[in-house]
């Protein structure tokens, strides 16, 4: 019964004393040496027992610090945690922005590709048109050639020296200064002229000016006059309207004479003439021409309205 009461005691060691006393007193049977071992019994539990609130009181003592430590590293981890999502959050934010610039830059270059590519290819469509154009011009003009030189009866511009050779005398014998022997061409003689044959023309006589401007070239196929006597007999056969036989005079005049100031004014009547003969097409390619060789004509402005295309301001 002592040593069920003495192991109970052990449970609970706050009444481990005043339980052995109980039992010693109840039972009246322990001896000398069972006294002595209680007593190193008794002493080793006080021991014990001043051990274990001493580690209680240090670990008491210990706890705050260490629940204080354990604090202040979550504080550490979590301002550790905020600053990273913030660099985190920036970096997404620099990585949109720098995605977003990239877009619109690789737009721009895609942007200035295509208008490069289209500009590209609109200029060697604009070339290929033109070359295009102009061939047709060629060949239209050479069909004209061939359709005048099938129609009409042949025959060959009298000259004022053929009929001046019928009547018994030349036209350089009529008209060069005695003494002169027929060596040499007079300025007068080409002025007096060409100066008739286009009063002529001013009075209204046509056929009779062109026919003098014919005797002119005759004669003297290359003048200070031939550029402007080629024009008037393109101009004769404009009147007319012999539109055909116009733009075959104005072409003479292109391939005779291309630096001659007539020059636009021809290509405009020229092109004119073509659309009197119901060719817009080929007359629209001799006024773009004219337009893109004069754009500063007043010429190329005619051309512009007849096109119908806008006429662009004056330049100050």
């Amino acid at each position: 019964m002592c040593l069920n009461i003495y192991k109970n005691a052990l449970i609970r060691p706050g009444s481990v004393i005043w339980v052995l006393w109980a039992c010693l007193i109840i039972s009246g049977c322990a001896s000398t040496d069972d006294v002595g071992r209680i007593r190193w019994e008794l002493n080793a539990l006080k021991s014990e027992i001043k051990q274990i609130k001493k580690t209680s009181q240090s670990m008491e003592t210990e706890i705050p610090g260490q629940k204080k430590q354990i604090d202040n590293m979550i504080t550490e981890l979590d301002e550790k945690q905020i600053s990273t999502s913030k660099t985190v959050s920036d970096l997404l934010i620099e990585v949109q922005k720098l995605t977003t610039e990239f877009q619109a830059l690789n737009g721009r270059f895609e942007e200035a590709r295509y208008v490069s590519e289209k500009s590209s290819a609109e200029l060697l469509t604009g070339k290929e048109e033109l070359t295009a154009k102009i061939r047709e011009l060629e060949l239209a003009i050479a069909g004209l050639e061939k359709k005048i030189a099938g129609s009409a009866p042949e025959k060959t511009a009298v000259s004022g020296a053929d009929e001046a050779a019928k009547a018994g005398k030349g036209i350089e014998d009529a008209k060069k200064p005695e003494g002169t022997g027929g060596n040499g061409v007079q300025k007068v003689e080409v002025k007096d002229i060409y100066m008739s044959a286009y009063k002529s023309y001013k009075e209204g006589r046509a056929a009779e000016a062109r026919e003098q401007f014919m005797e002119l070239l005759n004669t003297y196929p290359e003048n200070e006059y031939s550029d402007n006597a080629r024009f008037w007999i393109a101009e004769s056969f404009y009147e007319e309207k012999s539109y055909e036989d116009a733009i075959l005079a104005y072409e003479e005049l292109f391939k005779k004479n291309p630096k001659s100031d007539k020059i636009p004014g021809a290509m405009l009547k020229q092109g004119m003439a073509f659309y009197e003969l119901h060719d817009k097409k080929t007359g629209n390619i001799v006024l773009e021409k004219l337009v893109e060789k004069y754009p500063d004509s007043e010429q190329a402005k005619v051309a512009l309205k007849k096109m119908g295309k806008p006429v662009p301001p004056k330049k100050k």
